[in-house]
């Protein structure tokens, strides 16, 4: 496995090529600003993942992540960042990132992002949640309560990937992980991946309820 590293501060790096030590053999490939950046995409495509920094020298915040989603799309990127406003943390996820990790909170969720990630998945913070709930929110005079709730977890759903919308879609019908593996041709282990990620979004913490609030927004899309 091969991974860029690419942040200004030495030290990050040293702690990021560390924390990763657990996920086994894996080559470091690293950067320090616009320009080794760059150059490490072009000199090694066979790249499995990139942790790009969003304030380097020479980076223009999210222009410049757009930019080499463009330029290198299959490269899986997630930007770690100092800066954890939700405004900017939906900026960047607009442009096609994999996940977003505040350096805040590096250290507890590098490995679990990572590993989702490398499972095809999107990894999400939680004040990324939070701020999808408040964008959300009941309107002064507000719909019943089961439609509200709907409408929440709707905006909280936009940030599925496309691959975890039809993993969403078949736990709504109540299929199995291995069921869901075989009709997408994919790992259980990734399906299992896909799934923590919904349970994440929808605020659930088993199955039983993830089945449940997957049918009510299927029911209230076809309606």
């Amino acid at each position: 496995m091969k991974i860029l590293l690419a942040d200004d501060h030495a030290l990050i790096r040293s702690g990021m090529r560390n924390e990763l030590a657990a996920l086994g053999a894996t080559e470091f490939v690293e950067a320090w600003d616009a320009l080794t950046v760059r150059q490490a995409f072009e000199r090694h495509p066979d790249l499995d993942l990139a942790l790009v920094d969003l304030t380097m020298p020479g980076v223009d915040g999210v222009d410049s992540i757009a930019a080499l989603r463009t330029d290198f799309p299959t490269v899986p990127l997630i930007v770690v960042s100092g800066v954890d406003a939700p405004a900017q943390m939906r900026a960047v996820l607009r442009t096609g990132v994999a996940g977003f990790i505040p350096k805040s909170a590096m250290a507890q969720v590098m490995l679990h992002a990572i590993r989702l990630v490398l499972a095809g998945g999107q990894y999400l913070p939680p004040e990324l949640m939070r701020a999808l709930d408040d964008d959300a929110s009941e309107p002064p005079h507000p719909p019943r309560a089961k439609a509200g709730q709907a409408g929440t977890d709707s905006a909280r759903l936009r940030v599925l990937s496309p691959r975890q919308r039809e993993v969403f879609a078949l736990l709504a019908k109540g299929l199995s992980n291995k069921m869901i593996a075989r009709q997408l041709a994919i790992s259980e282990g990734t399906v299992k991946s896909h799934v923590a990620t919904i349970f994440d979004v929808l605020n659930v913490h088993n199955r039983v309820s993830a089945v449940a609030e997957a049918r009510l927004l299927a029911g209230d899309s076809a309606s």
